[in-house]
């Protein structure tokens, strides 16, 4: 397995890299699974503590027999929450990447070293995500734990549950696509957090190096924040109201909302149970397809942070 990773793995990204080890060490500090331990037990508390007092606030008798749909209902807003959170916090981080650097006076130290400027910020993007690991670990639990439930929710009716929602499709799904494709989102749903996050400080670690001043680099990190927060809260407050109980069918306009609301709002999060992923089968035109197009998000999260990363090396290497 050790050999399988040293030849997947660039060679700036192998556990033996020195800049690689020394970023490593940095984000550990002392005391690291003692921390982790603790950051995750912080963070599960407030996230179960909030479902809780949603989930007593919003009983109806009409949910209480949907488990899974009950427990979906209870944890979005919590971890919507927290995946704002950690994607505010992984842009900051990256966006004061090499203006600490550079305050310390060890950022040419670092930028003239062997392995060039390139290797020493894709480094330091790998420590933003290990700091970052209690967050992004908590989001993945909680929708592995979703997934679970949507392997539970396909027995449901016989095993027929999924053939019901390809049935009420707009339009309806041929026979057996209905099952890739729930497939397709639960997949989707795993990766995009990661993609997200990952895009996320290398755009701010692009920041830090075309940026010097950093009252300009705040003022940039303020902007950003603020647009993904305010476009967050809007999809969110426009869907709640079209996939309501008694909203009316949406039209041909609710594909981009959903589609873009899902790919970069709640990265999937409204796909991750079977109720709500029918609810946009049948009410959006062609909403199957949006998983679809979650995987094409996927592959071109992965170019933009993978060409932030090009870009801030070779911004660095002419610049400083």
């Amino acid at each position: 397995m050790h050999r399988l990773m040293n030849w997947l793995l660039p060679e700036w990204a192998q556990p033996n890299h020195p800049l690689l080890q020394y970023e490593l060490a940095q984000a550990r500090g002392s005391g690291s699974r003692i921390g982790l331990n603790l950051q995750l037990l912080l963070l599960s508390l407030l996230i179960g503590g909030s479902a809780l007092l949603y989930a007593a606030a919003m009983r109806s008798p009409q949910s209480a027999a949907n488990i899974t749909g009950v427990f979906w209902r209870s944890i979005y807003y919590p971890t919507l929450v927290l995946q704002a959170i950690t994607l505010v916090v992984a842009f900051a981080h990256g966006a004061a990447a090499v203006g600490g650097e550079r305050s310390r006076k060890t950022w040419d130290h670092l930028r003239v070293t062997e392995f060039g400027a390139g290797v020493a910020l894709r480094a330091r993007w790998v420590g933003i995500l290990f700091r970052l690991r209690a967050p992004i670990l908590l989001i993945l639990l909680i929708r592995l734990f979703l997934a679970a439930g949507i392997v539970y929710d396909l027995t449901a009716f016989g095993g027929l549950y999924a053939a019901m929602l390809g049935a009420r499709a707009t339009p309806p799904l041929p026979w057996r696509l209905d099952l890739l494709l729930i497939a397709l989102a639960v997949l989707a749903n795993m990766l995009l957090p990661l993609a997200a996050i990952a895009t996320v400080s290398a755009l701010g670690i692009l920041v830090s190096v075309a940026v010097k001043e950093r009252v300009y680099a705040a003022i940039i990190q303020i902007l950003v924040v603020a647009a993904q927060l305010v476009a967050s809260l809007a999809g969110a407050l426009v869907i709640v109201q079209t996939i309501g109980r008694d909203a009316p069918g949406a039209g041909d306009w609710s594909y981009a909302l959903f589609f873009g609301y899902t790919a970069f709002g709640d990265w999937g999060l409204l796909l991750a149970q079977l109720g709500s992923l029918g609810e946009i089968w049948h009410r959006v035109p062609n909403g199957a397809n949006i998983v679809l197009g979650l995987m094409f998000v996927l592959v071109a999260l992965g170019a933009a942070a993978d060409g932030a990363m090009w870009l801030a090396g070779r911004l660095a290497e002419s610049r400083g």
